[in-house]
């Protein structure tokens, strides 16, 4: 991943959104999101990189896949929703951008619930020990 070539695409993007804004603000925020969506694709294969090298660590580590599975939707939760949420407030829909974020709370907590109940088994197992 090429950090600096992604500051620049997003630059030169908002530096054009901004100049074409004056004249057509949908056409900015055509500008802006096609720009993320570049830089997205961009990362794609340095993400891929990534998950491979935790996967190992996890199998390494004996760390239940289903766990880092969880941790893994939850952040690919919170980016696309922060992404999105980002995007509507750029368009004026700021009801919108809070309701993407509402929603992927209530996602992250739905698929955090396993964890929760798992913890609190371990807690049971604790207080029974002692």
């Amino acid at each position: 991943m090429n950090i600096i070539a992604i500051c620049i695409i997003c630059i030169a993007a908002a530096v054009l959104a901004k100049t074409v804004g004056e004249a057509n603000r949908d056409f900015a925020v055509l500008i802006s999101i096609a720009a993320v969506i570049v830089v997205a694709f961009s990362i794609i294969d340095s993400m891929g990189q990534a998950l491979t090298k935790l996967r190992s660590t996890a199998i390494e580590s004996n760390i239940s896949a289903d766990y880092i599975l969880i941790a893994l939707k939850v952040l690919g939760i919170s980016y696309v929703c922060e992404v999105t949420s980002s995007c509507c407030r750029d368009c004026g829909e700021s009801a919108l951008a809070s309701i993407i974020d509402i929603s992927g709370r209530i996602a992250m907590s739905l698929i955090c619930l396993p964890l929760v109940d798992r913890f609190i088994d371990v807690i049971k197992s604790i207080l029974e020990l002692v």
